[in-house]
């Protein structure tokens, strides 16, 4: 990848900024793991370089070879933090979803859905009536793991799935981007699809990690690494209103994941983990909302959160 791929500025000229690439597990093959993370001297973006080959990609999101060691299982005590950061996220959209919205069913596209929580959390709200949740996500397992869910937790809204955005039909009230941009080679091919597959007035919510290699030991499989500056330069390329961007969740710096957090929290945290599986998923989802400070905001954040709406 010789242009940043969110403003093209050249590599080649050599005037940027490079650190290691964190990674630990020894699970990673080597061979396929980037070395080192290079800074766009214009927009700040890091990328990975040598940046994950698309076949690689397939491997571990279309294959299923991601997910597929974490089984199909639906109880929340195997998957307590995302459930909790779906919980913000949809706070924050439905904070601002106009009243001419709430009075029909409103349509969500989730990209790279992942768990689909997202789809799950916003299905049960009282304040917008969600009539369909579309999935785009390729990974079989991923796949067989929502539906489970949706039937556990008796869902009555349509659930669909397509393995690309391009198999999408149809204009959408609310487009979602949570946790993708990152593992992309095209960030801006992303987000110019989901404004496209908006309706008008229609939202977009946008998740990304926080610069994660800087408190993270390892960050496999990231491919991209947004900061504030090069989130916000890639949303005002598309024809958006930036309605609220921050950061959010504990500060990096003190977070968890971080060797250097407090030893109070660690052993919390290791506290947490061994009884995890003795708890139920209504307290353990609260708990790790407070154990990452996934509802507070904080200049140095671990999570950026963008919400926009198309002009």
């Amino acid at each position: 990848m010789d242009t940043c791929p969110v403003c093209s500025w050249p590599f080649s000229n050599g005037n940027f900024k490079l650190v290691a690439y964190p990674v630990k597990s020894r699970e990673h093959d080597r061979d396929e793991t980037p070395d080192s993370i290079r800074f766009c001297g214009r927009c700040g973006l890091g990328v990975a370089s040598p940046p994950f080959s698309g076949e690689k990609l397939d491997e571990l999101y279309v294959q299923g070879k991601y997910w597929q060691k974490r089984g199909q299982e639906t109880s929340l005590r195997i998957f307590p933090v995302p459930f909790g950061l779906a919980q913000t996220r949809w706070r924050l959209i439905e904070k601002s979803i106009a009243q001419s919205k709430r009075a029909k069913k409103v349509r969500v596209l989730d990209i790279g859905a992942g768990h689909g929580y997202i789809g799950l959390v916003a299905s049960a709200s009282r304040n917008v009536s969600v009539g369909r949740y579309d999935a785009v996500e390729p990974d079989p397992v991923m796949r067989q793991y929502l539906q489970n869910l949706w039937k556990a937790w008796e869902r009555k809204q349509r659930l669909s799935f397509v393995d690309s955005i391009e198999q999408t039909t149809g204009n959408y009230d609310i487009v979602v981007l949570s946790h993708i941009l990152e593992h992309a080679r095209d960030p801006l091919y992303l987000v110019k699809s989901a404004v496209a597959r908006l309706s008008t007035k229609g939202l977009l919510f946008i998740d990304v990690p926080n610069q994660d290699y800087l408190f993270k030991e390892d960050v496999f499989p990231h491919n991209l690494f947004f900061s504030l500056p090069s989130l916000r330069f890639l949303l005002e390329k598309e024809p958006l209103e930036i309605i609220s961007i921050g950061t959010w969740g504990r500060n990096m710096y003190k977070s968890p994941l971080h060797t250097n957090a407090p030893r109070s929290l660690k052993i919390i945290g290791e506290i947490a983990g061994r009884s995890g599986a003795f708890l139920p998923g209504k307290f353990l989802v609260p708990f790790y909302a407070w154990y990452f400070g996934v509802n507070s905001m904080d200049t140095n954040g671990t999570w950026i959160r963008a919400l926009c709406r198309r002009k």
